[in-house]
């Protein structure tokens, strides 16, 4: 599968994602947000091996990114900080 893989995540003090990068790349929450709603990018993240799709869920400044296809909010996940 082929997309930018992420691999650091900084939070906020309440928990919402502020951005998200990987090898040589970073972007913030909401610029990654609309690169994915217009489909300019693929984000996706390793997990036991497997490549995991990223995708948006919510709307406005409410959305936020989840892995695809179940949904689980890509906040609660354990990343360093970028």
């Amino acid at each position: 599968m082929s997309g930018f893989e992420i691999t650091c995540i900084n939070m906020n003090s309440s928990g919402r994602i502020e951005r998200i990068g990987g090898n040589g790349w970073s972007l913030g929450a909401h610029e990654a947000i609309i690169k994915l709603i217009s489909r300019q990018v693929r984000f996706i993240i390793r997990v036991n091996g497997e490549h995991i799709q990223i995708g948006v869920r919510g709307e406005g400044f409410d959305s936020f990114l989840v892995l695809e296809p179940d949904g689980f909010p890509l906040h609660n996940l354990n990343f360093p900080s970028c």
